[in-house]
């Protein structure tokens, strides 16, 4: 019996070490299928990845060119409404100083104008005024005149009554 005791163990454990190492063997070639199909999966996924890089550099770039092309459109639109508006500016400000300068002539000949049209109306004023004044002084000296010739016909006609010769003389006496 005891002879047992250490040939089945033995036996089991030949037995066991003969299906471990099948199963080990199987298990080492599952693991290494197993490590080939994942690196070669990490390999097409580092290749996806690196077209999908690429693509996305590309995508970028593209993208890139296209907000530099736009900003520069825009830049160079900027720069000509800019310089439109400048040049619009200056024109308006030529026109404009042209304007002046003819508005300022045209006041200028209008203040001359002003200038002696109150000269002519001052000069008018100052005729009318001396015209007045010598109709008034002629009718001051017309009335002076018909009361000078009043005061002498009263004078010549108060001799006159009392002179003789001017009195009339009695009546005849009634005959009868």
């Amino acid at each position: 019996m005891n002879k047992f005791y250490i040939i089945v163990p033995v036996t089991l454990l030949v037995v066991f070490l003969f299906f471990y190492r099948a199963a080990l063997n199987e298990m080492t070639a599952k693991e290494k299928t197993h490590q080939e199909e994942v690196a070669r999966v990490r390999i097409d996924e580092e290749h996806r990845k690196k077209e999908i890089e690429a693509k996305a550099e590309a995508d970028a770039r593209k993208r890139q060119e296209d907000r530099d092309r736009e900003e520069r459109e825009k830049a160079e639109n900027k720069r000509k409404k800019y310089e439109d508006g400048i040049n619009r500016l200056k024109e308006d400000v030529t026109t404009n100083l042209a304007d002046s300068d003819k508005f300022s002539k045209e006041a200028n000949d209008l203040e001359l104008q002003i200038n002696n049209l109150r000269n002519q109306k001052e000069k008018l004023n100052r005729e009318t005024f001396e015209l007045a004044k010598r109709v008034e002084f002629a009718k001051i000296a017309r009335r002076n005149a018909e009361i000078e010739i009043q005061r002498m016909v009263e004078m010549v006609a108060k001799k006159v009554a009392d002179s003789s010769v001017a009195a009339m003389p009695a009546p005849p006496p009634p005959t009868k």
